[in-house]
């Protein structure tokens, strides 16, 4: 009985031995791995403590970088701000100038519209006074002898085709009234007559049986002479 129990002891020794061989491989493999995990976490820590301030150099030049493009802003909107102004007052002023500019182009405007109607109309006066002018000229035409001439005192002109000789001179206190300005002589051959003549007053006369007016338009004296203008018309 002994001898059959001491084989059986031996043979379930060899499996606990192992398993112990085998816990302690395994803590040895889990403390290898845990050192070798521990030195690159250490590693990782200290490649990335380096990326991170490599990084925060980086954004440090960047910060100091817009720094000195805000104080340039800074600087550059300090110069424009007083020339804004500047500007800005010169434009108020401008408008309003442009404004008042504005008002007297208007008050312009209305102005030569109105000059422009004055115009218009002093045309159409003109128009209708040359029309009457030229109806009147026709009909004087037709009777005019003599247009108006200026004859000085004692001078004579020659009318009717040159058949009538006509004199001026000066009134005669007992030949003529008082209201007479001058005397006109008509000389046709022997055949002279005498015609005291009142300024625009017409005074008719006969010759070779028909019927004129002869008409004293004004009077002027230069250096002491009188000269007349008259005219002559059929009646």
């Amino acid at each position: 009985m002994l001898l059959l129990d001491k084989p059986k002891r031996t043979v379930s020794m060899r499996p606990m031995t192992f398993f112990i061989c085998l816990a302690c491989v395994i803590g040895l493999s889990a403390s290898g791995t845990c050192f070798i995990m521990n030195k690159k976490y250490h590693s990782l820590l200290k490649d990335r403590d380096l990326t991170d301030q490599t990084h925060y150099k980086t954004l440090l030049d960047k910060n100091s970088e817009l720094m000195n493009s805000v104080r340039k802003l800074e600087s550059e909107y300090g110069k424009l701000e007083p020339r804004s102004r500047d500007l800005e007052s010169r434009l108020d002023a401008a408008e309003q100038k442009n404004m008042q500019k504005a008002s007297e182009l208007a008050t312009l405007s209305k102005d030569l519209e109105t000059t422009k109607t004055q115009v218009l109309n002093l045309t159409e006066d003109l128009k209708d006074r040359e029309q009457k002018y030229n109806s009147l000229k026709q009909i004087l035409d037709s009777h005019l002898v003599l247009e108006p001439t200026w004859v000085g005192s004692g001078k004579s002109v020659q009318a009717l085709d040159g058949n009538l000789l006509v004199e001026l001179g000066e009134r005669l206190e007992d030949e003529c009234q008082k209201d007479s300005a001058a005397v006109g002589y008509l000389t046709s051959g022997t055949d002279k007559k005498r015609l005291c003549l009142s300024m625009g007053k017409p005074e008719s006369f006969k010759y070779q049986g028909k019927k004129y007016l002869f008409t004293l338009l004004e009077s002027k004296k230069s250096e002491g002479v009188d000269s007349y203008c008259i005219s002559i018309v059929k009646e």
